[in-house]
């Protein structure tokens, strides 16, 4: 049988499974698949063998060792390669038997073969030992491998591990650095993110838990950082609350100079002041200096909005509101000290209190409108009261000791300023404009004062006559100041000249107007919630300066016995009245708000009735006067002696009343002057009668006829009276102003020199009686009406009965 016919050579299975004992694995499948189809290439036993001989079937055979070496199937496969010889044996030996040739070729072939296979097999062990060692130093290289990806991944855990730690703790680090430059709101925000996010990550760690805690301690580090932050702030904003307020000063200032531009160019913006509606609207200057942020200062307030978001983020608001609230409580009481000191020479410390109130305040304002959370507008209005009453209770002390109305008035501007300022920041300034109004009352006390010291001085001083004035320019400035009405014009007045008033009228009238001006000038560009009340307080005060000071003290004068001082200051009475129905006109025109009323002094009728006074006092004294000439007057009733002259004490009193006339009351109203003779003469004229009816129990005729003598002395006297009174003067009274009552007294020259004479009609007709020779006549009653029909007929039958030493029969009484 030929080698082409010989079975197939087939490596089953299930050998393999038996020298495994298990299951064949896919791996060894694979190599007995491979080592068959290489023993399968051929079927042609010689071209088998000789393919043994070259390298390619080794070069087959290699792969099939390799794949048996890394399956660890060497054994396996050398035994299959026995089998394989001695099955190929087998049909070596079958093929010899029917073909020596062939067989013996086939043996020396197999020979070389064998040559071959053993060669092949110790290559085989050779390869087995060399795969074994390597296989066992790549084992220990692999096992070597998995301990150090072992080692190398407990050392990328450790090293994620210890990074995350490392960021833990350099944020950490980060917090307090942040912390220690007071980048707090960075801080608080890190603190945050490391406390929910990083930290979880090496939560396992004992330092984690540690930094965990201390979270809330770095937390209360930022909050008392914050807070001791904000306590600095507070203290650089109380440093430089001065230089604000000076500088919200300076513009309330300009703001003051433009209104009063307009108010010089409209005189019908009087009645609206600074911060009114209507000023606000025309301001049209809207480049002023702002008081926080200038070249000069800048108050930044980042710390204070800081704090207060930071506190927030914290959850602890309240504590910061509270915190802030105690804050600018103790602010306020560093910069409003226990007590306040400043003189008439220096009013500096107060002008740098209310600076610093000012700019407390201006800083309040901008705070509660930018952090209402913060600062409600009910409690910055609370803190403002609390201030304003004890700027109050701080200047009060001060005023009493103060002696000059400047430094009152400069007060004055510094508080209208104060106020102004607060206002236009929409503070309440109720209280203000209401110790304003006190202090306005205590400086119109204070002027009111001064006035009556001055006037008293200037009453003791005043010479009580007629002002001589020698230069124009004094006349035109007594002209200005007091209300006088000159008759001539100005150009045609010679000097010198007399002015009929003396000189304590001018002079007062320039007290008064200094006194009305200088009210106006404290209630100047002042707004006040109560319009009319500085125009009301200033007429109470000119009124009870003019009544109780001006009109008391001339009245006082009037108990003097001076005649000649009690006509002048008659005279100057007469002019303060004039001067008040003036200041009345002046204070209505120049009201700086509506009035519902019109403004009413009560001192013009003050002056009237002191006018009355003095003109009773004038009687008083012209009367006492003549009263002192009759006591001198010794008339001997019983004397047969006719004289030819008047009697002395006649005579000096004559001489007395023509220099009455003539000079003292001169410069009296011809109304008040007829009012005086008739009364002094009407007066002389009942003493001279009493002293003759109380003459004694005889009246000889040369008596009645001296007596006769005498009167007609007198009556011509009376008579020469309107001549001697009617000269030209230079002087004149403006009597426009004086009340009605006044008026009535007026009469013609012709009628007061007649009324005169009547004064002595009775006593012209009782001694015509005397001297009559039908005495009888008296009892005829046309005679006696006629005649003597001011003879009383008690008075007819005494002197009757005295001068004819017989009864008269009286008429009996109708």
């Amino acid at each position: 049988m030929s080698l082409t016919t010989s079975a197939t050579l087939t490596i089953s299975p299930p050998a393999v499974a038996a020298v495994g004992g298990t299951t064949v694995t896919e791996r060894t499948q694979a190599m007995m698949q491979h080592l068959q189809q290489v023993l399968l290439l051929s079927s042609d036993p010689i071209s088998l063998l000789n393919s043994f001989e070259g390298d390619d079937y080794l070069e087959q055979l290699a792969p099939v060792v390799e794949e048996a070496v890394n399956a660890s199937l060497v054994d396996l496969l050398i035994d299959r390669l026995a089998s394989i010889t001695a099955l190929k044996e087998i049909e070596v030996q079958k093929l010899c038997n029917s073909n020596q040739h062939e067989y013996t070729k086939a043996v020396q072939q197999l020979a070389k073969v064998k040559q071959s296979s053993e060669q092949m097999r110790a290559s085989v062990l050779n390869i087995n030992q060399n795969l074994q060692q390597s296989g066992r130093a790549l084992v220990a290289r692999n096992k070597m491998l998995l301990d150090s990806q072992g080692a190398r991944k407990n050392i990328d855990e450790a090293t994620a591990a210890l990074r995350q730690c490392l960021k833990v703790i350099n944020m950490t680090n980060k917090i307090h650095e942040m912390i220690e430059q007071k980048k707090y709101f960075g801080a608080l925000k890190s603190l945050d993110d490391l406390e929910q996010n990083h930290i979880q990550e090496v939560a396992q760690f004992e330092f984690a838990q540690m930094i965990r805690k201390s979270v809330p301690v770095m937390q209360a580090t930022i909050k008392d950082d914050v807070i001791a932050d904000l306590q600095v702030w507070l203290a650089s904003v109380r440093n430089v609350a001065p230089q604000i307020g000076q500088i919200a000063f300076g513009v309330t200032e300009s703001r003051r100079r433009r209104w009063k531009k307009k108010v010089d160019h409209n005189p019908q913006l009087r009645f609206y002041k600074l911060n009114s509606a209507v000023e606000l609207a025309m301001d049209d200057d809207h480049d002023e200096v702002d008081p926080l942020n200038n070249n000069t200062i800048n108050v930044d307030l980042t710390p204070f909005y800081e704090s207060m978001h930071i506190c927030s983020a914290l959850g602890v608001l309240d504590e910061f509101r509270d915190n802030y609230a105690l804050g600018r409580i103790k602010e306020q009481d560093e910069i409003l000290p226990p007590s306040l000191e400043f003189t008439d020479d220096d009013i500096a410390p107060l002008e740098s209190l209310l600076h610093g109130a000012c700019g407390f305040a201006i800083v309040e304002r901008v705070t509660v409108r930018k952090a209402y959370r913060v600062r409600t507008p009910a409690s910055v209005n609370e803190l403002w009261e609390s201030m304003c009453q004890r700027i109050a209770h701080l200047i009060d002390p001060v005023l009493p000791t103060l002696r000059n109305p400047e430094t009152l008035l400069r007060v004055r501007t510094l508080l209208g300023l104060f106020i102004q300022t607060m206002e236009s920041y929409e503070f309440s300034v109720a209280r203000l404009h209401s110790y304003m109004l006190s202090l306005f009352e205590n400086y119109s006390a204070f002027l009111k004062q001064r006035f009556a010291e001055e006037f008293q001085q200037t009453v003791m001083e005043d010479d009580y006559m007629p002002m001589r004035i020698n230069q124009r320019d004094l006349w035109e400035k007594i002209i200005s100041i007091s209300w006088y009405k000159p008759d001539k014009e100005a150009s045609k007045v010679t000097f010198p000249c007399l002015l009929p008033f003396s000189q304590v009228y001018p002079l007062s009238c320039a007290e008064i107007r200094n006194f009305v001006n200088q009210h106006y000038q404290f209630s100047d560009e002042f707004s006040e919630q109560n319009p009319g009340q500085i125009e009301a307080t200033l007429r109470a005060n000119l009124d009870e300066l003019l009544v109780k000071v001006v009109c008391s003290t001339l009245r006082v004068r009037l108990r003097s016995s001076n005649r000649e001082e009690i006509v002048q200051i008659y005279i100057n009475l007469e002019y303060f009245q004039s001067a008040a129905v003036e200041l009345e006109k002046m204070l209505n025109e120049t009201a700086t708000v509506h009035l519902d009323e019109p403004i009413t002094l009560h001192a013009a009728a003050a002056f009237s009735d002191a006018r009355k006074l003095a003109e009773t006092r004038i009687f008083e004294l012209v009367n006492s006067k003549i009263d002192d000439f009759l006591e001198i007057a010794d008339i001997d009733w019983d004397t047969s002696t006719e004289r030819t002259a008047p009697s002395s004490y006649l005579s000096d009193m004559v001489n007395f009343l023509e220099t009455l006339v003539d000079s003292t009351l001169v410069n009296l109203p011809r109304s008040i002057t007829s009012f005086i003779y008739f009364d002094a003469f009407d007066h002389l004229a009942t003493k001279l009668l009493d002293l003759l009816l109380n003459a004694g129990r005889r009246i000889s005729k040369a008596a009645v006829l001296n007596f006769n003598r005498d009167i007609c002395y007198l009556e011509n006297f009376v008579g020469n009276i309107g001549s001697s009174s009617s000269k030209s003067r230079d002087v004149s009274l403006n009597r426009s102003a004086l009340d009605n009552s006044n008026k009535v007294k007026h009469r013609s020259e012709e009628d007061s020199d007649n009324s005169l004479l009547t004064t002595f009609t009775e006593l012209r007709q009782t001694i015509d009686l005397l001297l009559s020779p039908n005495v009888e006549e008296y009892n005829n009653t046309e005679i006696r009406m006629r005649k003597y029909g001011r003879v009383k007929p008690q008075n007819a039958a005494a002197l009757v009965e005295k001068y004819y030493s017989r009864r008269l029969l009286l008429p009996r009484e109708p």
